[in-house]
């Protein structure tokens, strides 16, 4: 641990299978005090013999968290850690290890999440109709628009563009006939900016060794659009 880091979060969990409990710390050193930017993230798993060992993370983000649970259907813990990037998009960032061998295996990040869930968005109509088509799925979800269209000379006026942004919000979750933990993602739908929320596309992800398998997918309307 450096001098200037401090403990983000400490779990306590099975992360390797031996019916034991182990300490699961994670470390990091804010940007500058006071400021909730986390850079160099330290992993540390304190076995009850006292064994410890370390790991160097490649992820920073705003409010990093860290969390525990059994997604691969193993019986023991994987370990998720998920933050934000900030800015404009304030997209979220995460990374699910397992612990085999001694050494973290990265089973999924948010790259890999946002390749599975390609959703595009467009205008179907000339009454400002969004359809919203998720070809993972093959599922179609329509949206009415804030009128950001006008009619001019008759001919409807169409400068905004909406889209679909990348993962915005990742969430552990499990269902109550479920002895295992999926992911729950959020994708922004917006028009003439970020802060121009039309809706959002509420996806459920089972992580699998292999590759995320999507479970179910909705749309989720504001009373205003």
């Amino acid at each position: 641990m450096q001098s200037d880091q401090t403990v983000i979060s400490i779990q306590y969990g099975d992360v390797d299978g031996d019916y034991n409990c182990e300490k699961v710390v994670l470390f990091g050193t804010p940007y500058s005090p006071g400021q909730s930017y986390i850079q160099q993230l330290e992993l540390l798993i304190h076995y009850m013999d006292d064994r410890k060992l370390r790991f160097q993370l490649d992820l920073t983000g705003y409010d990093i968290h860290l969390f525990l649970g059994d997604f691969l259907k193993t019986n023991h813990s994987q370990i998720l850690i998920t933050g934000r990037t900030g800015g404009s998009g304030d997209y979220a960032v995460a990374r699910l290890y397992n612990l085999e061998n001694n050494r973290l295996k990265l089973i999924l990040d948010e790259e890999d999440l946002s390749r599975k869930l390609t959703c595009q968005v467009g205008y179907i109509n000339m009454n400002g109709t969004l359809g919203v088509t998720c070809p993972a799925t093959g599922q179609t979800f329509m949206l009415e628009s804030r009128g950001h269209l006008n009619l001019y000379a008759g001919m409807r006026q169409d400068p905004i563009q909406p889209m679909i942004t990348a993962v915005n919000t990742i969430y552990p979750i499990q269902q109550p006939y479920e002895n295992y933990y999926s992911l729950q993602i959020q994708q922004r739908i917006i028009g003439v900016n970020n802060a121009d929320l039309l809706g959002l596309i509420q996806s459920v992800i089972q992580v699998t060794q292999e590759a995320p398998m999507i479970k179910s997918q909705a749309l989720v309307k504001f009373p205003n659009t």
